[in-house]
C-alpha cells in the first residue's frame, strides 16, 4: 500500500463559514509525511470564493470550476478528469452538490469517496429537493461522517450500515481571538456597559428560528429592561424578522446588525450566548462561545446535546420552549457569578473533546482504513 496518499475535499460554497474553517484547520495539521490534501471548489457566476482565496494563501493546493450552473454533467467529467490527472487517491465531499457530483466522478476515477454530513435545513423547496438526493447518494458513498452522534442516527436510519459511518465532531481553535475593534460592539449598539448583552449568530433563514428568539426577548423586556439581544448573520428572513422586531416594540432592545467577520472578537463582550434553532448538525457557533468562555441557552437539537451539557456550562431546550429559553436567559442575567462558572466549564469542556488534533488524527486514521478497505474489496473481485 501506498505510504503517502493524496486526499481532496470538494465544496460547493459562496460563504466562507463552519465548514470552510472546518477543512482549512484540517489542512493545516495534516501530517506532511503521510497526507497530501487538494482543496477543489466551484466559482459560480465568476463570483469570489473566499474559501479558495484563503487555502491558497495558506500555500493548499486548490483546483476550482468556473460555471454558472454546479449540475452541469460536464463537472462529473472535469472533476473525474482532475482526481485521475492528479492521482487523487481518495475523496472526500461536503454538502448535497458536492456528494453528487464527486460520488459519481470517484467511482469514474476508480478511487473511494467519503461523505461529510453536517445535516439538513429544509429551508425550502429546492433545499429539500437537493437533499433528498443527498439522502440516495449517501447511500452510495464508501463511508459517511457524521459531525455529531446525533446526525449519526439519522444516517443510520437511511439504512446505511453502521460500520460505513464514523462520527468526527467539528473542532475548535482555542488561541486568542484578533484584536478587538477600535470602536466596541457596546459603543456602536449604544449599549450601556451594565447592560447584560445576548448574542446569537446565524443564517436569517426559517431553521435558525430567530423569531424565536425575538419572542423570548418580548416576554423578558419588561421583567428584565437591562437585557440587550443581537443576532449577526444575513438572510431571507431579514425584513421578516425586523418587522417583528418593531411589532414587538423591541427597539433599542433587539439588534440586527449583519454579518460581521470579527465575529470571535466581538464574541468577548457577549455576556450569553444563545442558539435558538430548529435543527443543527455540530454547531460551529457554540463552539466559539465556549471558546470565549460564554454559557449558553440553546435547543436540543443535532449535536448540540453533544457540546453544551444541561445544568453544567449551559441549558438545554426544546425549540418550542419559548418560555422556558426566557427563563434560563433570565437566570443566567440576574447570576453574573453562574454566567462565569458555566462558561468555564464549557471551556475546558471543548478543550479536552472538541479540539483539532483528536479531529485531525481521527481523519488521518480513516483515510488509511477507507483507502485499503476500498483496494482490499477491488482486488479481491478482480
Amino acid at each position: 500500500m501506498k505510504e503517502k496518499l493524496i486526499v481532496a475535499h470538494i465544496i460547493a460554497t459562496n460563504f466562507f463559514g463552519g465548514p470552510e474553517k472546518q477543512i482549512l484547520e484540517h489542512a493545516r495539521r495534516l501530517d506532511p509525511e503521510r497526507f497530501s490534501l487538494v482543496l477543489i471548489s466551484f466559482v459560480e457566476r465568476s463570483l469570489p470564493n473566499e474559501l479558495l482565496h484563503k487555502a491558497t494563501r495558506m500555500t493548499i493546493p486548490t483546483r476550482e470550476f468556473y460555471t454558472g450552473n454546479p449540475y452541469n454533467p460536464r463537472i462529473i467529467f472535469d472533476l473525474a478528469s482532475i482526481l485521475r490527472r492528479d492521482r487523487i487517491d481518495l475523496l472526500c465531499t461536503h454538502g448535497y452538490k458536492s456528494n453528487i457530483i464527486g460520488r459519481i466522478s470517484s467511482h469514474m476515477a476508480g478511487i473511494p469517496e467519503i461523505a461529510v454530513s453536517r445535516g439538513w435545513t429544509g429551508e425550502n423547496w429546492k433545499i429539500k429537493l437537493y437533499e433528498e438526493l443527498d439522502r440516495i447518494f449517501l447511500r452510495l458513498a464508501d463511508h459517511v461522517v457524521a459531525v455529531s452522534e446525533g446526525q449519526r442516527e439519522k444516517i443510520l436510519q437511511l439504512g446505511i450500515p453502521p460500520e460505513r459511518v464514523s462520527v468526527i465532531h467539528n473542532g475548535i481553535h482555542l488561541s486568542c481571538p484578533d484584536p478587538c475593534p477600535s470602536v466596541s460592539l457596546r459603543q456602536e449598539l449604544k449599549v450601556d456597559g451594565g447592560e447584560c448583552l445576548v448574542m446569537s449568530a446565524g443564517r436569517l433563514s426559517i431553521e435558525k428560528n430567530f423569531g424565536g428568539l425575538i419572542d423570548a426577548a418580548a416576554l423578558l423586556a419588561k421583567k428584565e429592561p437591562a437585557l440587550r439581544f443581537v443576532v449577526f448573520g444575513e438572510g431571507v428572513l431579514r425584513e421578516t424578522l425586523e418587522q417583528k422586531v418593531r411589532e414587538a416594540g423591541l427597539q433599542g432592545m433587539f439588534f440586527l446588525p449583519g454579518f460581521r467577520r470579527d465575529f470571535a472578537s466581538i464574541l468577548l463582550e457577549a455576556d450569553i450566548f444563545v442558539l435558538p434553532s430548529f435543527t443543527e448538525g455540530l454547531p460551529n457557533v457554540v463552539l466559539e462561545a465556549y471558546a470565549q468562555k460564554k454559557p449558553v441557552v440553546a435547543t436540543a437539537v443535532g449535536g448540540v446535546p453533544e457540546v453544551v451539557r444541561h445544568g453544567t456550562d449551559g441549558f438545554l431546550v426544546r425549540p418550542e420552549e419559548t418560555v422556558r429559553m426566557a427563563e434560563y436567559i433570565l437566570t443566567l442575567a440576574r447570576n453574573p457569578q453562574l454566567r462565569e462558572e458555566m462558561g468555564v466549564r464549557g471551556y475546558l469542556h471543548i478543550k479536552e473533546y472538541f479540539n483539532f488534533e483528536i479531529q485531525t488524527r481521527k481523519y488521518e486514521d480513516l483515510y488509511r482504513e477507507v483507502y485499503e478497505t476500498f483496494h482490499l474489496h477491488r482486488h479481491a473481485g478482480a
